[in-house]
């Protein structure tokens, strides 16, 4: 049978929602710590209305049946014009997923390229193997993972390592360890360029009065050796990291001569006792794929891979050398 790709309509919204509850229940089966919300096509539909606003997106069909679609926002991401499809953005239903991703990803790059836009990436969930290997046949290349764990308590660690929640007076102790994780950020083989930000006091003074979103400040003998940073997530950027119950860890750092003393664990040990007995489900983390000791760091602690985001970036010539 022919498959068609045409350009997505509103009129396939319920039948793309379908899909991607689909998919999510696949996964649900592999991580059952996942919510079980978006197995219900009804739960995944609004955030496919709140995407089809913000960018083109193609369909797959064979015989008017949709059995494909990506869907994706194009906005200003770190400086560079980039398309986004999150991991509630695409979806297929055949057996044949890599050749239609391949197809679909043709007919959407040509408008995404052709409006300006020469990065492209797209989250998918760990174990949609054929849509992994489908972007990578393409040229894309691993970035971030999301990965998630429950509130099992962490080994018994030594008690040299104090750890405390950060208040308003550790403003200037929590500024100075969020820019020595932004250097680290920038070092090899990272390479994320450490940008002012000029809301970055601000960010950190605010959380610092929250009584919902610690901040933990880990010391040995009496110095700061290193922090992390907590978020309540309500509605996030993937389906895993949008719904009640989800502690997010987004931010966390500890000075390499204090790494083999056990202060990253401290510190996790101290945030997921805090999300237990506050009553939240899962814990969820992102990171950089590159970032070495991150990933060692946090997939040794039990959080496993739930997201694989992936990046594309073109040669912009091509928009004037083509012949």
């Amino acid at each position: 049978m022919t498959i068609e790709i045409v350009g997505f309509d509103d009129d396939r919204l319920e039948a793309a929602a379908s899909l991607v509850a689909a998919r999510y229940g696949t996964e649900l089966v592999q991580k059952p710590l996942l919510s079980r919300r978006y197995q219900h096509a009804a739960e995944t539909i609004p955030f496919l209305h709140d995407l089809r606003n913000e960018g083109p997106g193609v369909a797959a069909l064979e015989d008017g049946r949709l059995i494909g679609f990506i869907l994706g926002m194009v906005s200003m991401f770190k400086g560079v014009y980039t398309a986004y499809v999150p991991d509630f953005g695409h979806g297929t239903d055949t057996l044949n997923s890599r050749n239609v991703y391949r197809d679909m990803y043709a007919q959407l790059a040509a408008r995404w390229v052709g409006s300006g836009c020469f990065t492209h990436n797209i989250s998918i969930m760990a174990h949609h193997r054929q849509a992994i290997d489908a972007f990578h046949s393409m040229g894309f290349g691993m970035i971030n993972i999301d990965a998630l764990r429950d509130f099992s308590p962490g080994p018994d660690l030594p008690h040299k390592i104090e750890v405390r929640r950060a208040g308003r007076r550790d403003l200037e102790v929590v500024m100075s360890l969020e820019t020595k994780l932004k250097r680290h950020l920038a070092s090899s083989p990272i390479f994320i360029p450490s940008l002012p930000n000029p809301e970055m006091q601000r960010s950190v003074e605010e959380q610092l009065l929250d009584s919902d979103q610690p901040i933990w400040i880990a010391s040995h003998e009496g110095a700061p050796v290193g922090f992390i940073v907590t978020e309540s997530t309500g509605r996030g950027p993937v389906l895993a990291r949008s719904d009640g119950g989800i502690l997010s860890l987004v931010g966390a750092f500890v000075e390499p001569d204090a790494r083999s003393l056990g202060v990253g664990s401290a510190l996790l040990n101290t945030a997921l006792e805090w999300g237990r007995s506050s009553d939240y489900n899962v814990c969820v983390v992102d990171f950089e794929s590159a970032n070495i000791e991150a990933t060692r760091f946090w997939q040794g602690a039990g959080f496993r891979p739930v997201i694989y985001s992936l990046s594309r970036r073109l040669d912009d010539r091509i928009a004037w050398a083509k012949d």
